[in-house]
């Protein structure tokens, strides 16, 4: 399984539209690493976790065929993940796609896609399915992933995923806080061999509705309290957001003595 970390910023971009903070300004000076798009991910060519409003910068940085894609997996309906007026330009005229591409997502997910595309799933060669929690979802070639209730925002189920192989296991666990206990609960003796966070305060201590700092330390130290670390798992923080107030070399310094990789844009990983 490789996993491309397309975009690494929260909702606003890193640097953010219109800001001029320390943060923000460093970010435009040096560019590289330390310019972060809104997230997402690719499993190989497959499978596309999120679809905010930078997806096509994603396929234009990385070559990206989006024609390839097979299945869609949504975490929640903000905008900076779920961005349906792009995915509207599938339809007949705007693109000669011709392959339906399936969508896994909750409820609110299908309702803005209704509110402000339309009802019309068939007509942007789309099929969608409503998700429901801890119930696996075959994704093909021996690949399955899991939505998991995320603790972001209490108005709708957002969801994390636990993505498997035969033999792999990967936590992908970004707009989330510190679980409920059915969450928990779920993931014991599951071991997990790469694990994703949510870091959008960056090295500041935060757990409710988005994570940074120490509260990923112990939100890994509570997965292997439950037997879902396995041996020599990689552990990655990412999801970062500009009012962080750290640039890539600050935040790779305070994970690289946890034992955390900070994810940039471009960030490949395979497992």
């Amino acid at each position: 399984m490789e996993i491309l970390f397309c975009g690494t910023g929260a909702a606003e971009g890193f640097p953010a539209l219109f800001c001029e903070c320390d943060t923000c300004n460093t970010a435009r000076s040096l560019g590289g690493k330390e310019r972060r798009s809104r997230a997402a991910y690719m499993l190989g060519e497959r499978v596309r976790i999120d679809f905010g409003p930078d997806s096509n910068l994603h396929q234009y940085n990385y070559g990206l065929d989006f024609q390839k894609l097979e299945h869609l997996l949504l975490t929640h309906s903000h905008d900076d993940h779920w961005f349906p007026t792009d995915i509207g330009y599938r339809q007949k005229g705007f693109s000669s796609v011709n392959k339906t591409l399936q969508v896994w997502g909750n409820d609110k997910v299908e309702k803005r896609f209704t509110e402000e595309v339309g009802t019309d799933w068939s007509k942007y060669f789309l099929e969608f399915h409503r998700v429901t929690p801890f119930a696996a979802i075959d994704l093909g070639e021996g690949l399955r992933a899991t939505p998991i209730l995320a603790a972001h925002d209490r108005s709708e189920a957002c969801l994390n995923y636990l993505l498997e192989t035969e033999s792999k296991r990967v936590l992908l666990g970004h707009d989330t806080g510190w679980w409920d206990a059915e969450t928990w609960d779920f993931l014991n003796d599951k071991p997990i061999n790469l694990l994703i966070l949510d870091c959008t305060f960056g090295v500041r201590d935060h757990e409710r509705n988005h994570m940074g700092g120490m509260a990923l330390i112990r939100f890994r130290e509570e997965l292997r309290r439950r037997g879902a670390i396995a041996s020599g798992a990689e552990s990655v923080a990412t999801h970062f957001s500009h009012n962080c107030g750290s640039n890539h070399e600050a935040l790779t310094a305070f994970f690289a003595d946890h034992d955390f990789i900070a994810a940039y844009d471009g960030l490949r990983l395979s497992v």
